[in-house]
């Protein structure tokens, strides 16, 4: 189990990667996207020699903003495009997994549409990645509440993919957190983790601990994912200051080792 930390918008990429070799991490977890880590930047052979001398894995994750439930033929088109350059990137820097997020469709399309739209848009992405040796993860959206009930279903159509659980996400918009739902669902495709708290009105990016109410239980979402069998790495994905990264951190670290939960048998 390693936990890595992705990089913060709107501060240097070259920066971000020496700090977490200074500060003893193994794995970055490269967001793709502008201001910082567009996939037009021209230097990406010059990152991945960075993250190589500094003794970094990485794995990436394509920018949230890429409209992929665009109402448009021509969004969605450009918005797979992005995708595949994203893929492109993942290859140059090393990167064995590459995630994107679950958007949903539009509102006046039926489920079937929808569905069939995911199927085609994975089918490219997953032959697209498995040529430059990048597997491919779906990661759940803001609208975690609804989401188990489709992704199910896009899961069917798309044997090949993964999933990436953010569980900052998870805790947005519902009484409680979903880890343990989607667990039950999909912890035979779970690939990685991203971890963040916040007080579920937003996906705020907080520290563990921070909300006043309304945050996640870490060692009880740590504990639950070694039940049902997890055994992969964690991302931090924080916007604070990077004290507070490192204290987050310590915290992973300390609670994935006291839990010791039995597996469960689902």
């Amino acid at each position: 189990m390693r936990v890595g930390v992705q990089n913060a918008q709107g501060r240097a990429l070259t920066d971000e990667i020496a700090w977490a070799a200074v500060n003893g991490y193994t794995l970055f977890d490269l967001h793709v996207a502008a201001p910082d880590a567009p996939t037009e930047r021209g230097d990406w052979r010059a990152v991945a020699a960075q993250l190589q001398d500094n003794g970094l894995a990485v794995i990436c994750r394509a920018a949230d903003y890429l409209p992929v439930e665009s109402p448009s033929p021509i969004v969605r088109q450009a918005a797979l495009d992005e995708l595949r350059r994203t893929l492109d990137v993942a290859q140059v820097v090393g990167a064995p997994l590459c995630t994107f997020p679950f958007k949903g469709w539009p509102h006046a399309w039926p489920d079937a549409a929808g569905y069939e739209a995911y199927n085609q848009l994975l089918q490219i992405l997953v032959r697209h990645g498995a040529e430059r040796g990048v597997q491919v993860a779906l990661e759940n959206g803001l609208h975690s509440k609804h989401e188990p009930k489709y992704l199910r279903e896009i899961f069917k159509r798309a044997p090949q993919a993964e999933l990436a659980l953010d569980v900052g996400r998870l805790n947005v918009g519902a009484a409680r957190s979903l880890v343990r739902d989607y667990l039950f669902a999909f912890a035979d495709r779970l690939r990685h983790v991203r971890l963040s708290d916040n007080d579920g009105s937003a996906d705020q990016r907080l520290p563990f601990g921070a909300p006043a109410a309304g945050g996640i239980d870490l060692v009880h979402t740590l504990h639950e994912l070694k039940a049902f069998g997890y055994s992969g790495d964690f991302s931090l994905v924080l916007g604070a200051d990077r004290r507070w990264v490192q204290g987050c951190r310590e915290l992973v670290e300390a609670g994935w080792a006291q839990s010791g939960r039995p597996k469960i048998d689902h």
